[in-house]
Order: structure tokens, then sequence, then C-alpha cells
């Protein structure tokens, strides 16, 4: 574990939680009687399930949400935090998980909303570049403030929300799950850049899933199970088993493949030559070769931005290739639509769970019927069955163990874990002859992830071919029978996993050692 600073130093609380609740007017209650200090200057993990109560806990801190029991105590002041104005001049800022910033605008102009410099009636642009080129500086935060945040890295965007939560004298950072949408690169780049605010004297509450993460990053750790605190310590006093416990209520068993030998099996999936000619690298794919068997899963490695996108929008129909054929079990699919590939028996469980994976504003019910509604099961006659519809959604929601209030619920009021569940549930319950899934586990908690593994394992040897993409290194090589490394929108090798580690991986990752 990385410690940082003097554990003997005097402690002083900046933050006490006294039996903060929450009880929405539903009657949900999403936290019960939470006590606990944020002491100044520390770095501060905060570790739950997905729907323990976590983020809810920081959007009160951030004056998002109020409590309807309990108080706040700042700098040992009783404070009532009544909107994220009054967090902001409290020197509180915030990190969603989900991004806030508007695309359509520059980073300058993102910074300034709210907030923005005058020269008489006018908005003083070169100020607020100057601005962000002040903040960037003091904080190593390199960003450049003319550049339109729609065309930024995910790794960028988040560095630009940093700067805006840190833009206003921040004394206490708030960050749900920092690290979800990044690469392992871009993840120790921001640890490091963490660190660094903290010695800046910058408080930190860390909102995080990985345990390898929050022992890198942070001192102590607070886990919330269920809408209370279980436990409050010095990090370095708990194993991983005892936190992933408090977590869970309960010991979790990881799933993992078995050593097969697949090379007899049917492919399911050829892609010869293909090729796809774009100005995002991210997506920018250059003549590669690809076969995905019956019951295996290939895994795609590779930094951020080598085209693993690329490959996913192609063998789901998003693009067709300028060059190069495709099939499914035999059927050409080089000019196939999504609805085509879908038609044919491939499923996606992409890496967006909202705005891609789901419709965020419709039902549970919606999102799980959604593709699938003309089936014989939930129709008669010209009519929809709602009835089966809603008994097929509360059968999933039981089996994938969404939490949530029920069938008729918005997507978009789950937490972004148990949204994750339930798409993943609607696409692994089609029983698809081709699965594709991009960054499974990305936010979500230990117990999901599991299951998550499992389904697919289980997927796999019912004869489901499955293409993983994921950045964590970790799943990859747990849940994958072959990894193709791609650099440069190419495929650098293909590799059996028979004890394969990121070492050996790393090298073809960034193009320093290509296939024999």
């Amino acid at each position: 574990m990385q410690m940082t600073g003097d554990e003997t130093a005097p402690q002083k609380a900046l933050v006490e939680f006294r039996e903060i609740g929450k009880t929405y007017p539903n009657g949900t209650v999403a936290l019960r009687n939470v006590s606990f200090q944020v002491i100044e200057g520390d770095i501060l993990a905060v570790c739950g399930e997905n729907g323990a109560g976590k983020s809810t806990l920081m959007k009160i801190l951030a004056g998002i949400e109020q409590p309807t029991q309990g108080t706040i105590h700042y700098e040992g002041r009783q404070k009532r935090i009544a909107d994220p104005n009054v967090a902001g001049d409290m020197g509180i800022g915030m990190v969603h998980q989900h991004f806030s910033l508007i695309r359509s605008l520059s980073v300058a102009e993102n910074l300034a909303l709210g907030q923005e410099p005058r020269r008489g009636l006018l908005i003083d642009r070169r100020a607020a570049a100057d601005r962000v080129r002040e903040l960037a500086q003091k904080f190593s935060l390199d960003v450049d403030p003319e550049t339109k945040v729609g065309s930024l890295s995910v790794a960028a965007q988040q560095k630009v929300e940093i700067l805006k939560a840190l833009s206003r004298n921040t004394r206490l950072l708030i960050l749900d799950e920092p690290s979800a949408v990044l690469t392992p690169q871009e993840t120790q780049e921001l640890f490091e850049q963490l660190r660094s605010l903290r010695a800046r004297g910058v408080t930190i509450i860390f909102i995080s899933h990985k345990l390898h993460e929050v022992r890198a990053l942070a001192n102590r750790i607070t886990v919330i199970r269920s809408g209370e605190v279980v436990e409050d310590g010095v990090l370095s006093e708990m194993s991983d088993a005892a936190i992933s416990k408090l977590v869970m209520g309960v010991d979790v068993t990881r799933a993992s493949r078995n050593q097969r030998d697949l090379s007899a099996a049917t492919p399911v999936v050829v892609v010869k030559k293909a090729t796809v000619a774009t100005g995002d690298s991210d997506r920018r794919i250059d003549a590669i070769d690809l076969t995905i068997r019956a019951g295996e899963i290939l895994g795609i490695a590779g930094v951020d931005g080598s085209g693993q996108e690329g490959v996913v929008d192609l063998l789901c129909g998003n693009v067709q290739p300028d060059e190069g054929d495709i099939s499914l079990l035999g059927r050409p699919m080089a000019l196939a639509t999504t609805l085509d590939w879908r038609r044919a028996g491939m499923a996606h469980l992409p890496g967006d769970r909202f705005q891609i994976g789901g419709a965020p504003h419709m039902s549970l019910v919606d999102n799980v019927m959604a593709g699938s509604h003309r089936d014989k099961q939930f129709t008669r006659g010209p009519f929809l069955r709602v009835d089966a519809m809603v008994a097929r959604t509360n059968e999933l929601i039981k089996t994938f163990n969404v939490r949530c209030l029920g069938p008729r619920e918005p997507l978009n009021s789950l937490s972004g874990g148990n949204a994750q569940k339930l798409v993943a549930a609607r696409e692994f319950s089609s029983n698809p002859k081709f699965l594709i899934v991009n960054q499974p586990t990305r936010g979500i908690d230990v117990a999901a992830a599991a299951m998550i593994h499992g389904e697919l394992l289980r997927l796999s040897q019912n004869g489901t071919a499955i293409l993983l993409v994921t950045s964590d290194l970790d799943e990859l090589l747990q849940l994958s029978d072959r990894v193709a490394v791609m650099f440069d929108g190419r495929i650098a090798v293909v590799l059996e996993n028979d004890g394969l580690t990121p070492e050996r991986l790393g090298p073809y990752m960034l193009g320093l050692e290509k296939a024999s």
C-alpha cells in the first residue's frame, strides 16, 4: 500500500457526518444513521456494493441532495449544504462517474459556466481561457482551453471535470468511481495527480470497487452496506478478504475458466483483412484477421485508442468494412446492419450502459423487452402481453439481483452497476450464438462482477462465441481462452492463454514487439 503522509500527526476532522439518513418519497431508504469523519489531508476510500448508498451520501455532501435526518459538520461547525453552489463556496467539489460536461462547448466555456468572467456586458473569453491555463499549470492537469470537449479522450474529459471541481478554491475533492472509464495507464496518471493534489492540501474522498486501486491511493477506508456504515478505519489494518466480506456481507467466490482445447470447435465469427478507414483512432482498424470459435472467449487487449472500439463497431453492425470480409456461422455479414446481426444471433453488452445499452428514461420493462417484444410469448394477435413482459422482467431482476423498486422504474433511477446488471440480463438471456461484451464489469461491485463472470463462462460452456473487450487485464486473463493484442488499429499478436501475464502482453500493447 502507498502510504501518504504522517499517520502519527494530529488528526483534525474536516467533515463529520452525524446520524445522516435519507428516505425517498417512495419509501426507499438509501441511508440509515451514517456517522463517520473525513480527516483533513487524508485520502479516504468509500467502498460498498452497487446501491449501498455511497453516491447518495456524497451527493448530500456536495449539496445535490438533502438528508431527511442528521447533520453535517464542516470545520467543526454544523452546515446546511442547500445546493452545489453552497458546497462550492465551502470548498467542496465533486467529479461524478458520468461526466456533466457539455460536449459542444470548449474546455474554457465548460469551466466558466455559472462564473463567467466579463468585460462590461460581454463574456471575457480570453480571461476564461487564461483561467483554465492557470488552473492546469497549478494542478499539473494539461488541457487545451480552446478544444471542444466532445473531441477529447475520456481521460482528458476527466481532467476537465477535475479542473472544474478545483476551480473554486476546493479543499475537499470527491471522486465517484474515477477510474471506471480509464485504461490502467491513465489510472496510474490520475493517481499521481491525486497524490499531488493531496500534497497541496486537498482532502480527497475516493469511491471505488477496486481494492488494488484503493490500496494504491487511500490511507483510510469507510465501508457502507445497505445504507449503513459497517467499518471505518485504517486501511493497512484490514485484509482484502475482510474488506470484501464487509462490502458484500458474504464471502465472494471468483469464477475462472478451465484450460480448454478449442482448435477443432466450429468457427462462429471469421474476419478476413477487414479495414475501416476513419479519422477516429479509437475506431480505425487496418486489415485485421480474427476467428472466434464456438465456446471460445477471445479477449482483446490494447492501450486506449488502439482500435478496440472499431472491432466492436464492426462486429455489431455499427459500421461496414471499407475492405475485407466478415461471416457469422458462414453467413456473409460485411454489409449487414445491426438489426441483421441481431437477427443472426448476435448480442451486445456495450461499455456505455445508459446511452447505448439502454433507454435511460424508459422503464425497466421497456429496456428488458427491447428487441424481443415481438416474440410469440409476449404477444396475443396484434397486442402485447404486458403481464408476460412484466413477469419476464421480474424474473431477470431476481436472477441477476438487480436492486430496484420494480419493473416500472426508469432505468436512469438505478445505480450504474444495477443498470449494467439489467442490460447484461437482457443480452445474456437471449441465448446468443455470438456475444460482444465491452467493459462488462466497469464500475460494478465485486459480487456483481463475479456474477457476470460466471454468466460469461456458462454461456461459453454452452457454445456461445464471446468477444471480450476490457481494460482490466486481470479480468481479461481470468476469462479469455485466447488474447488478441491490438496496436495502432492492427492485431499485433494472438496468444493462447496458457499462463499469460500482463508483463507478457505489455510489449505488444505498446508496439515494442510484434508476432514473429
